[in-house]
């Protein structure tokens, strides 16, 4: 399954301007430049098309009917929009420079100023030139990285271990790898992530992982399939301000309820960034999305760092669960901060199961939920749906 963020091969052009002559002028220029192009003609259709189109460049005309262009360069500021931003105008150059300085204060990606009359061929000239530093993501720039081949989607069941002692889904854990053209794995996502930073596409990288994600949650929901999604976006996104915003749209989109999806985030990344993530993730929480820490400890002190922070569940990394076999100290450890977490409303993911003494060990000290190789692997959708349908996960477990 693709994601259909790297299916896009053009970038996103959109044009808001009143005079419908130049804006079918645009479509005329880039319909060439293989660009894909919106045009609004008043300020009441900015923001529904914003949210929609997302677009990688915009031309913005500083007059348009009852609002000038200060008031809606201080929406895109209100929204947080990250487009690279063109203003187009007949009025003096200098009030046009001003308005780009007015652009600059408010943070936004204001790359240069046009005035009216223009030359067409300027304007195409723009544009080829910008067509590379877009932030566009697509399947061409994904090979230019890393080969043929293309992103895909893995799900593994996670099961729930408090309730039904790990012998029915919970919910699935996404990732995603490069594959190429023979479907073989040979990138996995985190190897990709640092490439992806340099070149400013991260961004675009986790609005497509969330986006697909969604929609397979929503298929699953006409399938009758009653299990939720967990999805780890890089932990940027919840120093973006537009990002509660952006999930709450996409969960209408796909008719998802927001306590059926889990995001997760890095405690590295938290204790770093707290101040900066807390708005967010405080936001997230409001509206009913699901937040869930990674630790690589399971010392007293982190459980009560941890419970003043908006989340609701603590997720055990495979590194922490793997070492109650081989130590009682351990065992005792991570089995008392389980049940910590239990006694305080915490839900705990185990992550990496392995046997079914692990399995027992965490059902005994109250764990929520919990993944691994001794359930199933990763896999992607087709897999899944087999492998629900086949009743696998109960046949281990009898075994086991």
């Amino acid at each position: 399954m693709n994601l259909a963020l790297y299916e896009q091969q053009v970038p996103r052009l959109l044009v808001i301007d009143d005079d419908k002559g130049i804006t079918s002028l645009f479509e005329t220029i880039t319909e060439d430049l293989h660009f894909s192009v919106k045009c609004v003609n008043d300020f009441e259709s900015i923001g529904s098309t914003l949210a929609s189109f997302d677009p990688d460049i915009i031309f913005l005309d500083l007059r348009l009917p009852g609002y000038d262009g200060i008031e809606v360069l201080q929406y895109f500021a209100e929204v947080g929009c990250k487009a690279k931003i063109f203003l187009i105008s007949g009025v003096d150059q200098g009030t046009l420079e001003a308005a780009g300085e007015v652009g600059k204060l408010h943070k936004l990606n204001i790359l240069g100023t046009i005035k009216k009359p223009f030359d067409l061929d300027d304007i195409e000239k723009i544009l080829k030139d910008k067509v590379d530093t877009t932030s566009s993501f697509s399947n061409q720039v994904l090979q230019n990285l890393f080969g043929s081949g293309e992103f895909r989607i893995l799900f593994q069941p996670c099961m729930a271990i408090k309730s039904l002692g790990g012998m029915g889904v919970h919910d699935l854990d996404t990732s995603a790898n490069w594959y190429g053209q023979t479907g073989a794995a040979f990138v996995a996502s985190q190897s990709v992530i640092p490439r992806l930073e340099s070149r400013g596409l991260i961004a675009q990288f986790s609005h497509g992982l969330l986006e697909k994600c969604l929609e397979s949650l929503s298929y699953w929901n006409t399938r009758g399939m009653e299990a939720g999604v967990v999805i780890r976006v890089h932990d940027s996104m919840y120093r973006d301000s537009s990002f509660p915003g952006y999930v709450l749209d996409l969960t209408r989109k796909w008719e998802v309820s927001p306590a059926s999806i889990t995001l997760g985030v890095e405690d590295t990344e938290l204790m770093e960034h707290a101040d900066s993530m807390l708005d967010v993730l405080t936001r997230l929480r409001i509206n009913g999305f699901n937040i869930s820490v990674r630790v690589g400890n399971t010392s007293s002190s982190e459980l009560e760092r941890l419970l003043h922070l908006p989340i609701n569940e603590i997720r055990l990394a495979a590194k922490l669960i793997n070492g109650i076999a081989g130590s009682v100290d351990h065992e005792i450890d991570v089995c008392s901060f389980i049940s910590q977490c239990d006694k305080r409303g915490l839900r705990t993911r185990a992550e990496g199961i392995e046997s079914g003494r692990i399995l027992r060990l965490l059902y005994e000290s109250g764990c929520t939920t919990g993944l691994g190789p001794y359930f199933a692997n990763p896999m992607k959708m087709d897999d899944l749906e087999a492998w629900v349908s086949r009743g696998e996960f109960t046949r281990e477990l009898r075994a086991g």
